[in-house]
């Protein structure tokens, strides 16, 4: 029998900036960065990823969409199909919000491109972590939502080791490789990134029903 092979798929909503400046006054002035940073990862066998494929391609055909899957443009009831099929194929979701305007840690490197941005590497590497040990099988492929910012003179080779070196120890192999997509081509992407949506329109107070639609026991929030 051929080895099944795990995959965790990670996506975002909101951004990694700072929400605020202090002005000379003392002041704080909105910079326009979201209040909110939202990640959400999900865990998937090569079965279940297979079983979500056929299931989001059924969705498509029955709303006729054929554009990216993406929380901002879908229709109200295919999102909420879509959302269901956590519970239909039960798939483990992770996931962590910040809410920025509490936040007291650090958010950008000053100066050192090397390390990225704190704020974004650190939240994400920690949700994987949790997302790793979850999933609770060694080997997995991470594959994360293409971002720029993660790159170090047009390579992330640098996050990829931060990640490693984090979510990995000297006897277990958590996360065997790190792939990074955009997710216009990946499905399983697309639905991380519903994931994200549904969880910053709860919080924001926007649709609290989406969050609703995904059995609470699929659903582990990483604190």
């Amino acid at each position: 029998m051929a080895n099944i092979q795990h995959y965790i798929f990670i996506d975002e909503s909101g951004d990694p900036g700072k929400p605020y400046t202090i002005n000379d006054a003392g002041e704080k002035v909105p910079t326009g960065a979201s209040l909110y940073y939202i990640l959400s990862a999900i865990c998937l066998d090569s079965k279940k990823l297979f079983a979500l494929e056929n299931g989001i391609l059924e969705i498509r055909h029955k709303y006729g969409f054929r554009s990216e899957i993406k929380s901002t443009i879908i229709p109200l009831e295919m999102y909420d199909d879509i959302l269901d099929l956590v519970n239909k194929i039960e798939i483990q979701v992770y996931w962590r919000l910040v809410d920025k305007r509490i936040y007291k840690g650090q958010f950008a490197t000053a100066g050192h491109a090397k390390l990225h941005n704190i704020f974004d590497d650190y939240n994400l590497s920690k949700l994987l972590i949790f997302a790793a040990k979850g999933c609770g099988t060694n080997g997995i492929e991470a594959v994360i939502d293409r971002a720029d910012r993660r790159m170090y003179k047009g390579e992330f080779d640098h996050f990829n080791k931060y990640l490693i070196e984090r979510v990995n120890t000297k006897t277990i192999e958590r996360i065997k490789h790190i792939t990074h997509v955009s997710s216009e081509y990946v499905n399983a992407m697309q639905l991380s990134d519903l994931v994200s949506g549904a969880i910053k329109d709860h919080f924001t107070g926007k649709n609290k029903d989406l969050k609703k639609i995904m059995n609470k026991k699929y659903l582990y929030k990483v604190y």
